[in-house]
């Protein structure tokens, strides 16, 4: 880390993903290497209705570097019954629709890495009840976090 922040441009991104197999500890080796390089944190953005957030942290030259984890996100009605929702199976919630192209039939769009079951074609997918369920929770949950006073929330 320390190396590649002091031998490439600063016009390189850093962000910082934790390990979802290593659990806290990944999470805490983290949090030390910005204690280290003393880095303080100036902003943290949130995407409404997905488990993606990232942390920005500015170093004592300036530069910024992020720190991304994974926020406990699921949908409501797809997610609730499932028998993967729970901590250990479903690390990565509801992280946002995935496009896959499948052999013989083109692109689906999915939207859980453990179940394949809910990929559906495109053209399909649009109008289907879990696209309108997607919608919906992205909504609430950005009317939720804008009225709790996140204002970096997109």
């Amino acid at each position: 880390m320390r190396r590649l922040l002091e031998e490439y441009s600063t016009n390189l991104s850093v962000r910082l993903l934790n390990s979802l197999d290593d659990g806290k500890s990944s999470i805490n080796a983290i949090f030390r290497i910005l204690d280290d390089l003393k880095a303080v944190p100036i902003a943290q953005y949130i995407t409404a209705g997905v488990s993606g957030s990232r942390t920005a942290y500015r170093l004592p030259s300036g530069r910024i570097i992020y720190f991304k984890q994974i926020r406990p996100v699921r949908l409501p009605k797809t997610c609730n019954n499932c028998r993967f929702n729970n901590e250990t199976d479903c690390q990565e919630g509801y992280y946002g629709v995935r496009l896959y192209r499948a052999q013989n039939s083109g692109y689906q769009f999915g939207v859980c890495i453990q179940r394949m079951d809910l990929c559906m074609p495109i053209e399909e997918f649009v109008d289907s009840d879990l696209c309108k369920e997607i919608v919906n929770f992205r909504e609430s949950e950005y009317h939720q976090l804008t009225r709790g006073g996140h204002t970096d929330v997109h």
